[in-house]
């Protein structure tokens, strides 16, 4: 009787583990996503590169490697990194992904913390966000330093990029132009802006570019084409 009790209350468990587990990992791959639209620009993939070397200490060019050997876009591309900072083998995580594994089947498999996950998917954001007010600004994410971090956005390109809803490249594009248009005024005042400023960038969105969807996605192809009115080159 007492093993039957004891498996009764395990299955229990299980019952009501198993929803809050699967709302874990919607909650952190809707983060994820957003770094996903933001790479799906020419801009913003140099940026979200950026971004995830700083964050993981992993060279840039070494990312580009990765993600023409898996495929993963750059929202795969952080999960693995979580992966392999939680102890994970990358080359056991690159040879399922080859055997037609996805990434968030062997990030289940190994037990990934998803909530963990989503934390670290804000701060990464965080990040993005930071480096692209520094792009705008001129002070990071330039040619320049592309060349010196021997990264190449033309050649950082694959068909998962496209992966995401016209919803979420739409949001990827309001958080370029804000970040652009808070440079601008920035640069304008030559100081940082005040929160009265900032509110009023905040709502300025007629002019500027960022991730669209529509791209080529191809592997060694990058950027996407951009509407009448947007000035980005792509």
């Amino acid at each position: 009787m007492k093993k039957m009790a004891g498996l009764l209350a395990l299955i229990t468990l299980l019952v009501f583990a198993l929803p809050a587990f699967g709302d874990d990992q919607q909650k952190a791959q809707k983060e994820i996503n957003k770094i996903t639209a933001m790479a799906t620009d020419f801009d913003g993939r140099r940026v979200v590169n950026l971004s995830l070397s700083e964050t993981f200490k992993v060279p840039r060019s070494s990312l580009v490697e990765l993600r023409g050997k898996t495929g993963l876009n750059y929202g795969g591309v952080f999960v693995l990194q979580e992966l392999v900072q939680k102890g994970a083998s990358q080359e056991d995580i690159v040879a399922k992904l080859k055997s037609g594994g996805t990434i968030a089947d062997v990030a289940n498999q190994q037990h990934l913390d998803w909530k963990s996950t989503m934390e670290d998917a804000k701060k990464l954001n965080k990040v993005v966000d930071d480096n692209l007010y520094a792009f705008f600004l001129g002070k990071k994410g330039t040619v320049a330093q592309d060349t010196a971090d021997k990264y190449d956005v033309h050649y950082d390109g694959v068909k998962t990029d496209a992966e995401v809803s016209q919803q979420e490249i739409a949001g990827a594009q309001d958080r370029y132009l804000m970040w652009k248009r808070r440079a601008e005024v920035a640069q304008a005042s030559g100081k940082r802006m005040s929160y009265g400023d900032e509110r009023i960038a905040d709502m300025d969105h007629v002019a500027g570019g960022g991730p669209q969807g529509g791209g080529r996605g191809a592997s060694g192809t990058a950027g996407t084409s951009s509407p009448v009115g947007m000035g980005v080159p792509h």
